[in-house]
């Protein structure tokens, strides 16, 4: 191989290598990902934006907001303030340019769905806004970066009644009751409230205090 062929392919190896870092770099946990495009809100934790290339959803990190659908029942009706927070994200980031943020060790939840921070293009943390409003509640189940904060910003927004807090303190007619075998807790007002064998029921003054035991909101 000549020097001229030599240097040619060295080139095209080094534009590879380049490439392929960007691609690598896309997939790991502790990389972001600016001026991705949000086309399209699910409901007020999980939104889609054109990355990559193609269409991928996100589901933002350590956020729940109330869910417009349930997924083993159709006909269910919306959790209340669900229309309200998936309303908020949809004025707030459809249409808009946002940076991504990620986790180093968790980029997929179960659905199969990329988990992300999301970050408005003026700076503004939205996951945050979420909470802060009052539009959703900290899902703390797992470590993550912002922990500590998330739960502050819930705090916060339950201790001033905004959004599904106030909504909450209105309709709050009882404790909260666990299911010891299920893992889930129900709230005054929930279809499934009353259905909780006796055996299995554990007591909460408190949505915090249900969470802090390591239970999870059943959806109905």
């Amino acid at each position: 191989m000549t020097p001229r062929a030599l240097r040619s392919s060295a080139r095209r190896a080094l534009v590879f290598i380049a490439v392929l870092l960007v691609v690598l770099g896309t997939a790991r946990g502790d990389e972001s990902a600016s001026g991705v495009l949000v086309s399209r809100i699910a409901d007020g934790d999980t939104i889609q934006v054109e990355l990559g290339g193609r269409e991928t959803t996100i589901r933002l990190i350590g956020v729940d907001t109330p869910e417009l659908g349930d997924r083993h029942d159709r006909s269910a009706p919306p959790q209340p303030f669900a229309r309200e927070a998936a309303d908020f994200t949809r004025r707030t980031l459809k249409g808009q340019r946002v940076r991504l943020e990620f986790e180093p060790a968790d980029r997929l939840d179960r659905y199969g769905r990329t988990l992300a921070y999301v970050f408005l293009a003026d700076g503004t943390f939205f996951n945050r806004e979420l909470l802060r409003g009052g539009y959703a509640r900290a899902y703390t189940r797992f470590s993550f970066r912002y922990r500590d904060q998330f739960r502050a910003d819930e705090a916060a927004a339950r201790q001033a009644q905004r959004g599904l807090w106030a909504a909450t303190a209105a309709k709050r007619a009882g404790p909260v009751i666990a299911n010891r075998r299920s893992g889930l807790y129900h709230l005054p007002g929930q279809s499934h409230y009353g259905d909780v064998s006796a055996r299995n029921r554990v007591y909460f003054d408190t949505e915090a205090a249900a969470r802090a035991a390591g239970y999870e909101r059943a959806l109905r």
